[in-house]
């Protein structure tokens, strides 16, 4: 069964690379008109032009920082304004933040990640909500992690961050659902990407990847295709669910 989001305008956030940017090619080639916000612009142009030369959906790039709510809300008015309309979202972007014990990383590094991964999905969906309420409905997915049902140890604030959002998920899941508008999570599990595979990264993807169940990591792809299927009306009868996408990771011994 084909998804078509022809038609539809989507919003990306951490689109540039990685799992983000396979989530934009994915929504795009479906049809649908992406807005795509990250920090670095060398990056999203690239993807953007990547993006827009396959053909299917428009592609346009805001660079921004999605901790600060001007920035963000700029961005889904940009996007909105350009395509007419919002119906679709997914906020992806997200750091890890310093490794350490939480008396040791200091107030700085806490208010860094929690600006990305918990503040930044709270402020895109205020502005993301805003306008699905115009357009009649939409829906969001938020991109968790497996570290939302687990801990990953000495990284408190990243593994608080991925909990909270989840919480975030579900509330906001229950609150919009009789006004139209659907609210779901992803949580991937090892996954693929350039940042898992860089130098000092790599070691530690190569011994995470060694327990997991599957016998391998995720590709990016993967977790792509499970987001475009909860943002399509194939999904249309679920709300306030987080898809674990991990290859029983979480179930290894």
């Amino acid at each position: 069964m084909k998804i078509d989001l022809t038609g539809r305008t989507a919003f990306v956030t951490g689109g540039s690379k990685g799992i983000g940017k396979a989530i934009v090619q994915s929504l795009a080639a479906c049809g649908a008109n992406v807005g795509v916000m990250a920090r670095g612009r060398n990056d999203l142009d690239a993807t953007v032009a990547e993006v827009n030369a396959l053909g299917g959906g428009r592609v346009i790039g805001v660079a921004g920082d999605v901790a600060d709510y001007d920035s963000i809300a700029a961005a889904v008015a940009q996007t909105a304004q350009t395509f007419g309309g919002l119906h679709l979202a997914v906020n992806n972007a997200g750091i890890s933040g310093a490794e350490g014990l939480l008396h040791e990383s200091g107030p700085g590094n806490w208010r860094t990640v929690m600006g990305v991964n918990l503040d930044g999905v709270g402020f895109a969906m205020m502005a993301e909500i805003a306008q699905m309420l115009e357009a009649g409905g939409g829906s969001i997915v938020n991109i968790a992690s497996v570290e939302a049902h687990t801990v990953l140890r000495h990284f408190p604030v990243y593994t608080a961050t991925k909990h909270a959002l989840i919480g975030l998920t579900k509330g906001t899941a229950a609150d919009y659902a009789s006004l139209g508008i659907r609210v779901n999570s992803v949580s991937p599990g090892v996954i693929r990407t350039p940042l898992t595979m860089a130098p000092g990264q790599k070691e530690v993807t190569d011994r995470l990847e060694g327990k997991i169940p599957s016998g391998r990591l995720g590709e990016s792809e993967e977790v792509a295709r499970t987001v475009t299927f909860l943002l399509s009306d194939l999904s249309a009868y679920t709300t306030g669910t987080d898809v674990v996408v991990d290859g029983a990771f979480l179930l290894r011994e």
